[in-house]
C-alpha cells in the first residue's frame, strides 16, 4: 500500500512538474516586432516590411492582415521626365491584403506589396509618376499586437 501511494505520489509530482515547464515555456513566447512595420512607396506600389520575433518554437507559420487606404496622385511623364499637359489624378485606393509567412526560432521576416496604387494610365511611351502618397494602413498578425501605420 505504501508503495502505490509513493508511487502515486510521485507521478503527481512528475505530471505537474511537466505542466509547469510547458506553461512556462507558452508564457515565455511574447511576440513583438523587432524591426518595422515601415511603409514606402516604390514606383507604383506601397511595400510594407516587418520583422517579428517571440513567437514561439510551436508556431510553424504567422498569417498577417494589411487594411486601410492609399490617396495617391500621380501624372503621366514623358521618357525625359516632362509631365504630360492635364490635371494630375487623384485617387483612394482601399487596401485588403494578406500573406502568410513561415517562422524559424520564433521569428519571422515578411513584406505585403500593395500594386498598382494609382490605376491612372498612360499612352505610347509615357510612365505613371507617383507625385504624392498618403496612407492610413493597419497591420496585424497572429499573436502581435496591431500595428498603425500613417504618413506619406
Amino acid at each position: 500500500m505504501r508503495k502505490k501511494l509513493i508511487t502515486l505520489v510521485a507521478t503527481l509530482f512528475a505530471a505537474l512538474t511537466m505542466a509547469a515547464v510547458g506553461a512556462s515555456t507558452a508564457m515565455a513566447d511574447s511576440p513583438h516586432y523587432v524591426k518595422g512595420p515601415t511603409a514606402t512607396v516604390e514606383g507604383n506600389s506601397l511595400v510594407v516590411e516587418w520583422k517579428a520575433a517571440g513567437l514561439g518554437n510551436t508556431v510553424t507559420t504567422v498569417d498577417f492582415n494589411l487594411t486601410g487606404t492609399v490617396d495617391t496622385t500621380s501624372q503621366c511623364f514623358t521618357k525625359s521626365g516632362n509631365p504630360v499637359n492635364g490635371v494630375p489624378k487623384t485617387e483612394t485606393i482601399n487596401v485588403n491584403a494578406t500573406g502568410t509567412f513561415p517562422v524559424r526560432n520564433g521569428q519571422t521576416t515578411g513584406s505585403l506589396t500593395i500594386a498598382p496604387i494609382s490605376t491612372l494610365t498612360c499612352t505610347g511611351n509615357q510612365n505613371v509618376v507617383i507625385l504624392s502618397a498618403a496612407f492610413d494602413l493597419t497591420l496585424t498578425g497572429d499573436d502581435l499586437p496591431p500595428v498603425h501605420l500613417t504618413g506619406p
